[in-house]
């Protein structure tokens, strides 16, 4: 059984940010795949402090002949036409471009492509994409746990203190033309306890819902605090060929997606608030 928690552990300065980007749905060996775009993205945000990358579903599109609902000849990249080795020729190419994106990857889950391979054809690719990658094998939902270990020196005595700061992804099975999965992922992520990012992918769609929610101090006091659903969008070109061959979600009359995908920021800053100066505590923001 895969164990659906995995632990980072970082350290680092007082106040100095490490900048997290989720990935879903690049669909990285279809001939859509805007990999120029996705690659242009992260040689930015590669230039951000402590950069790191989870991939959470569909960073293949893995469509193979016996699926007769979805496969065309034009989906699959022209590099991979012909091949008698589809499935690892597929993987190869997977792994070649996004070891081509220079970025550190912490974690690789399935979605429901990588799972549609596993049952047909019985091949893990996510298994062997992780280990290409060097990275930890996640499930379809599950934590990852970023402790972010400080390390200080006031008046010539060196402490050290962690903080956790808390990731809940799941590759996401909720549609909608409007909605595009939050409802059913506030559902979902609302079982899951002490996290301060859920993610989620499968709409192809980038958006970033902050929530306020509150705790009880031990002073009996509400203490409010804002966790984030994020929705990681998508780099599948909806039009392709001058729009000769267009993607599902423009079929289905669905609004045009941005290729984009939000940034997850958090480092260990001072509370805020009356009261609470001077303390210490897990900070964090989304942008959109």
């Amino acid at each position: 059984m895969v164990p659906r928690v995995h632990t980072v552990s970082l350290k680092v300065s007082p106040n100095e940010p490490v900048h997290i980007t989720p990935l879903s749905d690049i669909h990285i060996d279809a001939e859509d795949c805007d990999y120029d775009g996705l690659r242009a993205m992260i040689a930015e945000r590669n230039k951000l402090q402590n950069h790191r990358v989870i991939l959470h579903g569909d960073f293949m599109n893995f469509v193979v002949p016996p699926d007769l609902k979805r496969y065309r000849p034009s989906v699959p990249a022209k590099h991979l036409l012909g091949k008698d080795d589809w499935i690892n020729a597929s993987v190869d190419y997977a792994t070649e471009r996004l070891k081509g994106l220079g970025c550190h990857f912490d974690l690789v889950a399935p979605g429901n492509h990588e799972d549609e391979a596993l049952k047909r054809h019985g091949f893990d690719a996510t298994s062997v994409i992780a280990h290409n990658l060097g990275a930890v094998r996640g499930g379809y939902s599950g934590i990852i746990r970023y402790r972010m270990v400080e390390h200080t020196t006031v008046k010539s005595k060196d402490t050290t203190h962690g903080y956790n700061f808390v990731i809940a992804y799941h590759h996401g099975a909720w549609g909608g033309k409007y909605a595009k999965g939050y409802l059913g992922a506030k559902d979902w992520f609302n079982v899951f306890q002490g996290w301060n990012v859920a993610v989620y992918g499968h709409n192809h769609q980038s958006r970033v819902d902050p929530e306020v929610r509150y705790r009880i101090s031990r002073d009996d006091e509400l203490v409010p605090y804002e966790v984030y659903y994020v929705c990681t969008g998508s780099w599948a070109r909806t039009y392709i060929a001058d729009g000769k061959i267009t993607h599902y979600a423009e079929r289905k009359g669905y609004a045009p997606y941005a290729l984009r995908t939000p940034l997850i920021r958090a480092w260990i800053g001072h509370a805020l608030g009356p009261g609470h100066q001077g303390r210490r505590v897990m900070r964090y923001e989304v942008v959109a």
